[in-house]
């Protein structure tokens, strides 16, 4: 239903300053003039069931099985579409579970707003602001409604998201402000004049449908192997049926029977079935999906359930000091006069400078309470004429006064060039783990934003933070596991150093921002490899140095709490973000740890590192088979033979050795042996295995079908116990059971024993329904043939695994010279 949108004209004239009344926000509520507006940011539930019903591998096998139920083989139906209306029903439930389950807990870090309402300040959520609200800004505060300032106090929005342009823009009493901008300095308070979906933000997230899904490494990997695997099916399965009515031996109907038709949609349903991996992608979500939950409970809001994943492909994890290392609550330590000023003095400009500045950051309100007794700010003496408000690119702030300008920032910026001792001594001090802020005063700037020429300084102020509990043994579970740590930080060089080294890291190389500004590109990318400590660095250059790593092939998580952290974040592969961050921040986070602590990230990487197994466990024994299956159905009908095996059969080996082992890996119930790189370890094995049981199976059914005179039905029995036995070696080489060392059948008993149950129950499963598997019991030398035939395969995959002769030899052949 449609909502009548007042004009900002109407909303300024029935504005009162101190904001609505309670009344009036029920009667607007009524009028559903609120920002109770959802845009569609993940898939819709119908999205979930067409994605899982409907794609093309579902409905390819829903018209083969329909046509195959319509000739009267209702088996065949029932054992080869159990697999496909599983793996679309389990896919479905599944996802609607994950995607409820996610939803309620995003619900429980809704971003709240503080809005003016009868005159008090109230948080409310952002779904409950109505038009005509009157909302106070403050540095990262996130605009959630589109709106007019009321009153400007050196107000600068930031509005990259809406325009691309990444200057701040100054906003002044009557100027417009956007959703979907955050403010970045000074204060403000603002009336909302449009909300709900006619907002800016909500239109474009309308026009965009926002929800894009961005894959991990392995799922990219995946997604490729099923699109081919598709291609695949749409070549060869139309020739199935050509060489069906052409050659009816490879039918299975050596006589021309009337059971040709029937025999041809088979074993399309067998082709179809065996080359699509699609359980695959399913047990890869679920795997992703269980991990996330998992996360959550451990103080980790998984923003994006990809993030699991990338999670664990992190190699390069970049910080900052503040809030990371430090816990981020400052203490003044001491203010050291300079120039001969007087600490009474420094202290009534300091008061002065922070009574009248339009918002306190952490360091100002540090500041403060040591000058007042607390973070209240007494009116001002004298008011202001301008403020410039600090931000981390310039690194200060100013206060105009009619007959001054007061300045407070790093000394470096703020001090001249000509206080050189003063400078040294600021060093001096950060080198010892403190935070230096210099204090100065001049006469007027120099032009509209720049320092006094004539600046000079009122003192130093040092303040000091906490290094977090425990950090040294966060920071060593990241290395332990391989990831590299660097400190990007806006903080004194000095200070940073000492901070870190007391954290215990070891600092190889260390630059500032105004070292790296000076580099070539070439020394650049050199220096961001080497160094793993960085100061006095600006948002464009974290940028740059997470997308220099990024192109040198590092995969970058990047944490952050600030409106300064922003560009890295959303330049980095994770963006980790503290839950007492700003806003802005929040926004682009993959991770948001919830109880604001590094120590959180290791557990997280433990988690993602299980996913990233989990799914490379599942690949391997889906892709095996799959291999194989391709490989030997292309080679019986090049040899002239009946196709080798029927839906039931592969149905029901598929179902004992591949999918429910499958799901014990993606449901964590057992865990695979460490991989760490796709081709490598993922890969060769599927190569090695795959061509080794497809030539298995290709001699084994040749023998078999020439020495049983054509009867295909009993080679088909023989080939359904190779293929049970094969699917017993990969799952117990996946969990790390090696058929020829004994030791580790101990060592992973649980797998050894389950896998030896998977095989015997689908075994005993053809001896307990041969009719309906349409199984013959193989005699004493076809037993003995698959016994042999399975051992020389064992052996040579044994050997070739550990030498990688063979995959290397392919690798070569397929590189380009």
């Amino acid at each position: 239903m449609a909502q009548h949108t007042p004009d900002a004209a109407q909303v300024l004239a029935a504005t009162q300053r101190d904001g609505l009344t309670a009344a009036e926000v029920a009667e607007r509520e009524r009028r559903g003039e609120t920002n109770a507006f959802k845009p569609r940011v993940g898939r819709s539930y119908f999205d979930i069931i067409r994605e899982n019903v409907f794609n093309l591998f579902t409905l390819t096998m829903g018209v083969l099985l329909v046509v195959t139920a319509l000739l009267g083989d209702f088996a065949t139906v029932l054992f080869a579409g159990f697999s496909v209306v599983t793996n679309a029903l389990l896919g479905t439930i599944q996802e609607i579970f994950s995607k409820r389950k996610l939803d309620r807990l995003a619900e429980l870090s809704t971003p709240e707003v503080t809005v003016l309402r009868d005159g008090v300040p109230a948080r409310v959520s952002t779904y409950k602001v109505v038009l005509g609200d009157v909302l106070p800004l403050e540095p990262g505060d996130k605009i959630v409604v589109d709106g007019v300032v009321l009153h400007s106090d050196a107000l600068e929005i930031d509005e990259s998201q809406l325009t691309g342009e990444s200057d701040a823009v100054l906003k002044d009493a009557g100027m417009p402000v956007s959703s979907g901008s955050f403010c970045v300095a000074g204060a403000g308070v603002m009336v909302a004049t449009v909300v709900g979906r006619d907002s800016t933000i909500n239109k474009l997230s309308a026009v965009a449908k926002q929800y894009k899904q961005v894959l991990t490494p392995t799922q990219r990997q995946l997604s490729n192997i099923v699109q081919f695997s598709v291609l695949i099916m749409l070549l060869c399965t139309p020739m199935l049926f050509v060489a069906g009515y052409v050659d009816p031996v490879q039918a299975g109907v050596p006589d021309g029977s009337s059971d040709l038709l029937l025999n041809v949609f088979r074993n399309a349903v067998v082709f179809v079935a065996s080359i699509v991996p699609q359980g695959l992608v399913l047990t890869a979500t679920l795997s992703l999906t269980i991990g996330a939950i998992t996360m959550m409970r451990h103080q980790t809001l998984v923003q994006r359930v990809n993030a699991v994943e990338n999670m664990a492909n992190c190699n390069v994890l970049c910080f900052d000091k503040t809030g990371t290392l430090t816990m981020n609550v400052l203490s003044v330590q001491e203010i050291d006069p300079l120039n001969g000023a007087s600490p009474e003095a420094v202290r009534e400009a300091l008061a002065l400078y922070l009574n009248n500045v339009a918002a306190l950051n952490r360091t100002a309100s540090a500041v403060a309470e040591y000058i007042n007794g607390s973070e209240e700010r007494p009116a001002p003496a004298r008011r202001k004429t301008r403020e410039i408000g600090f931000n981390s690119t310039r690194k200060w702030g100013a206060v105009v006064l009619d007959d001054q300008v007061l300045v407070m920032g790093a000394p470096e910026r703020v001090l001249p060039a000509s206080a050189s001792a003063s400078i040294q001594q600021a060093s001096e001090l950060a080198a010892r783990g403190l935070r230096v802020l210099a204090f100065a005063r001049g006469s007027a700037l120099n032009g509209s934003d720049d320092l006094p020429d004539d600046r000079a300084g009122l003192a130093l102020l040092v303040l000091a933070d906490t290094v977090r509990p425990n950090v040294n043994e966060t920071l060593k579970a990241f290395t332990d596991e391989g990831v590299e740590l660097k400190v990007i930080s806006g903080d004194n060089l000095e200070t940073v150093r000492q901070v870190a080294t007391s954290a215990g890291m070891e600092i190889r190389a260390a630059y500032t921002g105004s070292q790296l500004e000076a580099m070539s590109e070439a020394e650049f990318r050199g220096a961001i490899v080497e160094g793993n400590l960085f100061a006095r660095i600006e948002p464009t250059t974290k940028r740059q140095i997470v997308r220099a790593l990024k192109e040198q092939g590092f995969y970058v998580g990047m944490t952050g709490d600030g409106v300064n952290d922003v560009p890295a974040l959303k330049e980095a592969n994770l963006a980790i973000v503290m839950n007492d961050g700003a806003q802005i921040s929040k926004d682009v986070a993959d991770l948001v740890l919830l109880n604001n602590a590094l120590s959180t990230l290791p557990r997280a990487l433990h988690e993602g590192r299980i996913v990233k197994q989990s799914i490379f466990g599942t690949s391997k024994i889906f892709l095996v088979k799959n291999l194989y299956s391709l490989l030997w159905f292309i080679f019986a009908g090049f040899m002239g033979l009946p196709f080798p095996i029927n839906p039931i059969q592969i149905s029901w080996v598929t179902f004992g050795v591949v999918n429910i082992p499958a799901t014990l890996i993606a449901m964590h119930y057992v865990r695979p042996v460490r991989m760490d790189f796709w081709r490598r370890d993922v890969i060769d094995y599927v190569l090695n295995a795959g061509l080794l049981a497809m030539a298995a199976l290709s001699v084994m059914y040749g023998a078999s079908y020439l020495l049983n005179d054509g009867n295909f039905a009993m080679s088909r029995s023989v080939n359904m116990m190779f293929m049970t036995l094969w699917g017993m070696l990969v799952y117990w080489n996946v969990l790390g059971v090696e058929l020829f060392e004994s030791k580790t059948w101990l060592r992973h008993r649980f797998v050894f024993f389950s896998g030896l149950f998977f095989a015997a129950a689908t075994m005993l499963g053809c001896y307990i329904a041969p009719g309906i598997l349409s199984f013959v019991p193989p005699t004493m030398p076809q037993i003995l043939l698959i016994v042999v035939t399975f051992s020389i395969a064992s052996v040579a995959l044994h050997i070739l695994t550990r030498r990688r002769s063979l995959t290397e030899l392919l690798w070569k052949l397929t590189s380009p010279p």
